[in-house]
């Protein structure tokens, strides 16, 4: 008789994660694998590209300017092998951060806003409130909203450049004016005298 000795070694299955488009120049990677060990590297792409840990699955990639980078995830588990490539655009190198301005208070139904713009288009819409609102400009940073109730509303200033988003909340608190009447002008016989006030609302 004779023997003969087999290994059988699991096929690794490896997994980059998706393709994506990207808002700055550094990503966290997303790979998986089944088995083994992985390793990162760097395919090509415009400028460069550094690993914080070449063997995680989450390591973070920082590029050293914008495009579309390729990036292999390599999976060894005894000899088997398998890999994976994903492709990430980096399409801004700064992404936009959102600035509403501070939360205020308004004495009627007209508001200007406050936001502070970065990069990109801002937009504004309303979030929440007790009626609905008009923009006099809706991408205009210092627009005039007027509502349509008094009450508490909050708005959102949102800036887009290509893919990259960011938005900032503010809250502005719309109290209707009162109105003061302090009664008519008379002449008092002794030192005593009754007013006659109104006024709404308010004390």
């Amino acid at each position: 008789f004779d023997d003969v000795t087999f290994n059988f070694i699991e096929q690794p299955v490896a997994d980059a994660g998706p393709d994506e488009i990207t808002c700055g120049l550094i990503y966290t990677m997303k790979a998986q694998y089944t088995v083994g060990s992985g390793t990162w590297s760097f395919l090509g792409g415009p400028g460069t590209a550094n690993f914080s840990n070449v063997n995680s699955v989450n390591s973070t990639v920082t590029v050293s300017t914008i495009g579309v980078y390729t990036l292999e995830w390599f999976i060894n588990n005894v000899g088997c092998q398998d890999r994976d490539t994903v492709v990430l655009n980096f399409s801004v190198s700064s992404p936009p951060t959102a600035n509403a301005g501070a939360d205020d208070s308004e004495c009627d139904l007209d508001h200007i806003l406050s936001a502070v713009p970065s990069i990109g288009t801002g937009t504004w819409s309303q979030v929440l409130g007790t009626g609905s609102s008009l923009f006099s400009n809706a991408n205009d940073p210092i627009a005039t909203v007027t509502v349509t109730n008094y009450g508490i509303y909050v708005f959102r200033w949102t800036e887009a450049i290509g893919s990259c988003n960011d938005f900032d909340d503010v809250t502005v608190n719309f109290f209707e004016v009162p109105l003061s009447d302090a009664g008519a002008d008379k002449s008092v016989c002794g030192t005593n005298h009754s007013f006659n006030a109104s006024g709404s609302p308010g004390n």
